[in-house]
C-alpha cells in the first residue's frame, strides 16, 4: 500500500489513510478525486476491512464502472459494492419487495414510456393535454417525488386550482404505475427512502453489510438521496462524501446543495481534506474560472492551483452572429487540427441544445467530423426499443405500455379497432392486456380478431419460456421468433441501419452476460433503463464532441468551445424570468455560474468562449447583450478578439455634433481614464444623452443621464413618455435605439 500512497499528494494521502468516522472530501475541478478515493477503497481493505462491507455510490454508470476498473487495477480483492443510487435502489427493491409493496419482477420506464403513462393520467383525471403538457406535468411529480411528497400530500399542500389538478393527475399516475407493475426513476428513491423509513430493521440490517460508505457528488443528492445516506451510514458513522459545491448544477432536477454546505453540522466530528491542486486545467483556464465562481457565496473556499506550464490564454471572441460564431469556431478546430491536436480531443459545449444546429452546419460545411453525445439515442432507436420491449413483457406480462407496442410489430394483423377494445376491457376488468389477449371473445372481439391476440398471447407464453438462460441467448431467441430479420433486413436489405443496431443490442447483452457472470434478465433490463448521456462518451472515434453543458460534468478535453456568453443563454433565463439578477446573486444565478464554471474546467489547454451581438430565436433575430460572466471571469490571462463589424451610425448624416452622456468635461474624462467603455457592448456605442430610445416593457423614452458604474453595472436615467423618470441598468434590458 505505500507504493500507492507515494503517488498521491498530502491533502490526498491524508483522505486516503483516514478510516473510521466521517469525513467530507472537497475536490475541486480536476483535483484527482476518483485516485482518492479509489485508492481509499484499497486502504480500507489493506486495513482490514471486508470487501462486502464497503458501499462505494456514484452518479454515473460510467463511473461506477471506472471505479471498477481502477480497484481492479489495484489487485485487491473484490467484493465492494460500486454502484450509482438508482441501481443501488433498484437491487433493494428487487431484495425487500414483499416488504416494499411491489412485484420483483417490476419494469423501470424509461422517459418516454413515463410521459405516455402521463398523458393517460391526464386523460383518466378528466383534464386536457393542450392545458396539462405531459411532460411538463411528469416533471412537477419528479420535484414532488424527489421531495418524498406522496399525491395525498401534494393535494393537501395544493394552493391553486392548476396545483390542484396535477397533484390529481400524480394519484392517477401511480395508480397507473402499479397496475402496470412499474415503477420510475425517481420511484426508485422514494419507495427505497419509505421502505427503510417504514422498516427500521431494513436500515439496520444495510447498516450491517454496508459498514463503510462513500459517496461521490455529493453536491448533486436530492432530500431522497440524503435521507436513504443516513438511513445506511447513520448508525455506523462511516460516512465519507467528496464533491464540490462550486459543481452543483442540477437544482432543476432536486439536487440540494445544503446537503454539502451543512455537512459538517450533521456530523460535527467530520474531518474536512479539501483537495485544491489541480492535475487537468492551465493557470489561465483556473485563474478564469476561480475568478469567476468567486462571485458565488453559496460555496466552501478553496483556491484551485496547478504545478502545469504553458497552455494558452482563454480566448473571448465576439463576433456578429451565430453563423459568423459558427463559423470561426469551425476555422479555429481546424487550425488545431493542423497542430496536432485530434478531433475527438475537442468539444463544443452549449447551454441549450438550439445552439447547436449553426454549429453543426459550419462543421459540415468545412468537412470537420462531429457527433453529439446523446448517449441514450441508442436505447431510444425504435427497433432496439422493441426488442426490449419484447424483454420487458417477458418479464413482467401486466406492463401495458410494452404490451400495446409489441402486439402488432412486426405487423400480425391486429388493428386500432381491436387495441382499443382490448385497453377498453382491461380496464374495465382490471387485468392486463396480455391476460385479455387470451380470451378475446370475452372483450368482445370476432372470431378472427380473437384468434389473431390469442396467437400473440402464445408467442409470448413460448418466448418467456426461455427466460432463465443467459441474456443474449434470450434476446436471440426472441429476434428469430418474430423474425425481426424480415422487417428490418430481409434479404434486399440485409445491413440496413435498423438491422445493424439489432446486432449491436445482441453485442450488448453479450458483454452484460460477461460482465455480470450469471446476471438475470431482471437485472439487464434494469441495466438499460437506468443508462445516462455520459455513460457512453468514450472518445477516440476522431470526432469533435458536441454537447450540453449538463452533458459535459465530469469530461475533460484538451481543447474545449463554450457558445453563447450572452445575456438570456449563459446565465439562461426563460421568458417569464427576468434577464439578470445582480452580481449579489440569486440562486438561480449561483447556479447559472457554476454551470458556467463546470464547462470552464473541462478545458485542459485550450479555452475558447464566444459571444454573438445578433442571434436568431424563436424565428427573430435580436440583439444581444454580452453574459456578465465574461466580465466576472477578468482580463487577467484572457485573449479578448473582436470580430464584430461596427454598428451603423445613426447621427452620420447629421450637421450637429454628437452629444455625449454628460455636458461636463471632467466627468467625461472620469470615465475614460477609467476605461468604462472598454467592455461596452458596440450596439450601445451611439447611446447618448437625449437618445431616443424604446424600452420593451416600458415603452419610448428620452435618456437623461447615465451613470459612472463600469460595465455591466451602468445605469441610465430615462424619461418615459407613459411612465416619468426611472432608473435601469442598461445591461439587465435590450433598448432599441430610435431615430428622430
Amino acid at each position: 500500500m505505500n507504493h500507492l500512497l507515494e503517488q498521491l499528494n498530502e491533502p490526498q494521502r491524508h483522505a486516503v489513510t483516514h478510516v473510521d468516522g466521517a469525513m467530507l472530501i472537497l475536490a475541486g475541478a480536476g483535483s484527482g478525486k476518483t485516485r482518492a478515493i479509489t485508492y481509499r477503497l484499497a486502504h480500507l481493505i489493506a486495513s482490514g476491512v471486508a470487501p462486502w462491507h464497503i458501499l462505494a455510490i456514484t452518479f454515473t454508470n460510467k463511473a461506477a464502472r471506472e471505479m471498477s476498473e481502477r480497484v481492479a487495477s489495484l489487485n485487491i480483492p473484490s467484493g465492494a459494492m460500486l454502484c450509482t443510487f438508482h441501481s443501488l435502489c433498484a437491487r433493494l427493491l428487487r431484495e425487500f419487495a414483499e416488504r416494499a409493496g411491489i412485484q420483483p419482477n417490476y419494469t423501470i420506464y424509461d422517459r418516454d414510456d413515463q410521459v405516455k403513462l402521463t398523458k393517460e393520467a391526464i386523460i383518466v383525471a378528466g383534464l386536457p393535454t393542450a392545458n396539462f403538457p405531459p411532460a411538463r406535468v411528469h416533471a412537477s411529480i419528479g420535484r414532488a417525488k424527489n421531495n418524498l411528497r406522496t399525491p395525498q400530500a401534494c393535494i393537501a399542500e395544493a394552493g391553486n386550482f392548476h396545483d390542484e389538478q396535477v397533484a390529481k393527475v400524480y394519484l392517477e399516475y401511480q395508480k397507473l404505475l402499479q397496475s402496470n407493475n412499474a415503477l420510475d426513476f425517481d420511484d426508485l428513491l422514494l419507495r427505497t427512502a419509505f421502505m427503510l423509513r417504514d422498516h427500521k430493521d431494513i436500515g439496520e440490517l444495510l447498516s450491517q453489510r454496508y459498514r463503510y460508505v462513500m459517496i461521490d457528488e455529493y453536491q448533486d443528492t436530492n432530500h431522497a438521496q440524503y435521507l436513504l445516506a443516513q438511513a445506511i451510514a447513520g448508525p455506523h458513522g462511516n460516512l465519507c462524501v467528496t464533491g464540490d459545491p462550486d459543481q452543483s448544477i442540477y437544482a432543476w432536477r432536486g439536487a440540494d446543495i445544503t446537503n454539502i454546505l451543512e455537512f459538517e453540522k450533521d456530523y460535527p466530528e467530520a474531518r474536512v481534506v479539501v483537495l485544491d491542486e489541480n492535475y487537468r486545467s492551465s493557470k489561465a483556464i483556473l485563474n478564469g474560472a476561480s475568478n469567476l465562481i468567486s462571485y458565488n457565496t453559496r460555496r466552501k473556499e478553496k483556491a484551485l492551483w496547478t504545478r502545469r506550464e504553458g497552455g494558452e490564454d482563454i480566448q473571448v471572441v465576439y463576433c456578429n452572429d451565430e453563423h459568423a460564431e459558427a463559423q470561426w469556431i469551425a476555422e479555429r478546430i481546424n487550425q488545431l487540427r493542423k497542430q496536432g491536436v485530434p478531433a475527438e480531443q475537442m468539444a463544443v459545449f452549449y447551454r441549450i441544445n438550439s445552439l447547436s444546429r449553426v454549429v453543426e452546419n459550419a462543421l459540415r460545411e468545412n468537412a470537420i467530423p462531429y457527433r453529439i453525445a446523446r448517449g441514450v439515442e441508442f436505447y431510444n432507436r425504435k427497433e432496439v426499443k422493441d426488442v426490449l420491449a419484447y424483454l420487458k413483457v417477458m418479464l413482467n406480462p401486466v406492463d401495458d405500455i410494452s404490451c400495446l407496442r409489441i402486439i402488432n410489430l412486426p405487423a400480425r394483423g391486429i388493428g386500432g379497432t381491436t387495441v382499443k377494445r382490448l385497453v377498453e376491457h382491461a380496464r374495465m376488468s382490471g387485468k392486463s392486456v396480455l391476460e385479455i389477449c387470451k380470451n378475446g371473445m370475452a372483450a368482445g372481439l370476432r372470431a378472427p380478431a380473437a384468434k389473431k391476440v390469442a396467437a400473440f398471447a402464445d408467442l409470448i407464453t413460448r418466448l418467456t419460456a426461455q427466460i432463465n438462460q443467459p441474456v443474449a441467448k434470450i434476446v436471440n431467441h426472441v429476434i428469430d421468433a418474430i423474425s425481426l430479420k424480415d422487417a428490418y433486413g430481409g434479404d434486399d436489405e440485409p445491413d440496413s441501419p435498423a438491422w445493424r443496431n439489432v446486432g449491436e443490442l445482441v453485442n450488448n447483452a453479450a458483454e452484460f452476460d460477461a460482465r455480470s457472470e450469471g446476471g438475470t434478465l431482471e437485472e439487464y433490463l434494469h441495466q438499460v433503463a437506468l443508462i445516462a448521456d455520459a455513460d457512453h462518451m468514450e472518445g477516440g472515434d476522431g470526432a469533435v464532441t458536441l454537447m450540453t453543458l449538463h452533458s459535459a460534468k465530469g469530461l475533460e478535453f484538451p481543447a474545449v468551445f463554450i457558445v453563447g456568453w450572452e445575456l438570456g443563454l449563459l446565465p439562461f433565463s426563460r421568458g417569464d424570468q427576468p434577464q439578470l439578477r445582480n452580481s449579489a446573486s440569486s440562486a438561480q444565478d449561483e447556479e447559472e455560474r457554476r454551470l458556467a464554471f463546470v464547462g470552464i474546467t473541462r478545458a485542459m489547454e485550450h479555452l475558447t468562449l464566444t459571444c454573438a451581438r445578433k442571434r436568431m430565436q424563436r424565428g427573430r433575430t435580436e440583439m444581444q447583450v454580452a453574459s456578465p460572466f465574461l466580465t466576472e471571469i477578468g482580463t487577467d490571462m484572457v485573449d479578448i478578439i473582436d470580430n464584430t463589424t461596427p454598428p451603423p451610425n445613426p447621427w452620420a448624416n447629421r450637421s450637429a455634433p454628437r452629444g455625449g452622456f454628460y455636458d461636463d468635461s471632467c466627468a467625461r474624462e472620469m470615465i475614460e481614464s477609467s476605461d468604462i467603455d472598454g467592455a461596452f457592448p458596440p450596439e450601445y456605442e451611439y447611446l447618448r444623452k437625449g437618445s431616443l430610445v424604446n424600452h420593451p416593457t416600458f415603452g419610448r423614452g428620452r435618456v437623461v443621464a447615465r451613470g459612472t458604474q463600469r460595465w455591466p453595472e451602468t445605469r441610465l436615467e430615462i424619461h418615459f413618455e407613459d411612465l416619468g423618470p426611472k432608473t435601469i441598468k442598461l445591461s439587465v434590458v435590450r433598448l432599441e435605439l430610435l431615430e428622430e
